[in-house]
């Protein structure tokens, strides 16, 4: 049965010839088990497709039900806490994978001549993952979603000259609330995942066309010396069919991918099975006391915020992105020699060792401050509009309060009675030492701010 229905649509459209040009075309020697990220990339990506679609069916997209709307899909929906935790665990593999696969491209050199356009759209595909990630951040709507975007978006709105205008992107106003997650919604269902088609259509066009890079070979196959005048496009193309002689059809290959993608699932699996999607109480954009922490694969970028505090920190931030997405982007073009071995390439390999264990070391010092706390509800002065704007400008991420609050800055318990309202207004607008500037706060959220902080007394 089944050959005849092949028969029959390969008489019709003659895609047999494809399938076995696909399947049966020879790729290098050495194309191996470390080969298997970029398939799992596309793997996982295809999996939060699925899950985000089902999904989509009973999620709500209003501050009113958004919460509600999670729990009624993990307490009630037929699998729908399985297919939740699918959803959230490959999400954070996903991060840990594609990373993987960029060192080992990076390390091999595969992103040198001629696959210098892959390389670009896989550094794009990386970020719109973390683009992924941080817009889905808020759609669960609790108290770790909210204050944790009220953080990333403070830190966007941080930024020289464009600042307010992607603070307004984000927020589509002053603060958090319905219409910030209405966009994020929005960007994370729609906007994102148009552009993600379109890079991964991109990436994999061009990884097909080109064909697999082969292993860096310390001293790779001789080609003769009249290669040597060749032009270099005719040259690579010799050296690449010669690996090719030398490898071994794809198939072999795709069953390895295969095999890693079960563990990968098998390993989602068991995490949502005992994990599932753990849940906060339900954001309250006026507690008082609870300290913001971003998911793992931001603890590196929240620890370094720590060691940027003062009046330049956005300058800073600004510049630490832009310079990490630039190197990303143009790695290709500032890295041009034809060596592709790594234990002939020294300094690349020190950089991305040196990258590599700053980002472990990064995560871990972020992961070890203290869990976010929830006091409470207070009342009296602690219920006030000042409050609310301490915790609205996460100031309780680095001040303890009451015994309630980060360490990272001094113990504002009694700072009423240390210093002046003048000497606040500086400390807050132009920021000293480690004191981050806030000068885009405004003067009516200043001024609420001002009075909560005199009267602790």
């Amino acid at each position: 049965m089944w050959r005849r229905v092949v028969s029959w649509v390969d008489e019709r459209l003659n895609i047999m010839p494809l399938w076995h040009g696909f399947l049966d075309r020879k790729v290098p020697k050495g194309i191996g088990w470390f080969h298997v990220f970029g398939s799992a990339t596309l793997f996982l990506l295809v999996l939060q497709f699925v899950t985000g679609i089902f999904l989509t069916v009973y999620y709500a997209p209003s501050t009113e039900h958004a919460y509600r709307s999670i729990e009624f899909i993990t307490g009630q929906v037929p699998f729908g806490r399985f297919v939740a935790g699918v959803h959230l665990w490959s999400a954070s593999i996903l991060v840990v994978v594609i990373g993987v696969h960029m060192l080992r491209t990076f390390v091999y050199g595969a992103y040198k001549y001629p696959r210098e356009a892959t390389w670009i759209t896989g550094a794009v595909l990386l970020l719109l993952v973390l683009a992924f990630a941080f817009t889905g951040y808020l759609l669960p709507y609790d108290q770790k979603a909210y204050w944790a975007t009220v953080v990333g978006t403070n830190i966007a709105g941080a930024a020289p000259l464009v600042g307010d205008w992607a603070l307004r992107i984000l927020r589509g106003g002053t603060a958090v609330g319905a219409l910030t997650l209405q966009r994020f919604y929005a960007f994370h269902i729609w906007v994102l995942p148009a552009a993600l088609v379109l890079f991964v259509a991109a990436h994999l066009f061009m990884v097909i066309r080109q064909g697999i890079a082969a292993p860096p070979r310390r001293w790779p196959l001789d080609l003769g010396s009249a290669a040597a005048r060749l032009p270099r496009r005719e040259r690579y193309e010799r050296q690449y069919a010669m690996e090719k002689q030398v490898g071994h059809p794809f198939y072999v290959s795709i069953l390895k991918d295969a095999v890693f993608a079960l563990l990968l699932f098998l390993a989602i699996a068991v995490l949502a099975v005992t994990i599932g999607t753990p849940l906060e109480p339900p954001a309250d954009p006026n507690a008082t006391s609870y300290v913001p922490r971003p998911e793992w694969y931001f603890l590196d970028f929240f620890q370094l915020l720590w060691y940027l505090q003062g009046q330049w920190e956005p300058l800073w931030i600004f510049l630490i992105v832009l310079g990490v997405v630039l190197m990303l982007l143009l790695l290709p073009f500032y890295d041009r020699g034809p060596e592709r071995h790594p234990g002939r390439r020294p300094v690349a390999m020190v950089c991305a060792a040196v990258g590599v264990v700053a980002v472990m070391g990064l995560t871990y010092l972020g992961g070890r401050k203290p869990a976010a706390t929830q006091a409470p509800p207070a009342s009296g002065a602690a219920t006030a509009p000042g409050a609310r704007e301490f915790q609205a400008q996460a100031c309780a991420g680095c001040h303890t309060i009451a015994g309630v609050g980060g360490t990272a800055g001094p113990n504002l318990s009694h700072i009423g009675a240390a210093m002046t309202r003048d000497q606040l207004r500086t400390f807050i607008v132009q920021g000293r030492g480690r004191m981050p500037a806030f000068p885009h706060i405004s003067p009516d959220a200043l001024s609420a701010l001002l009075d909560y902080l005199e009267s602790l007394k």
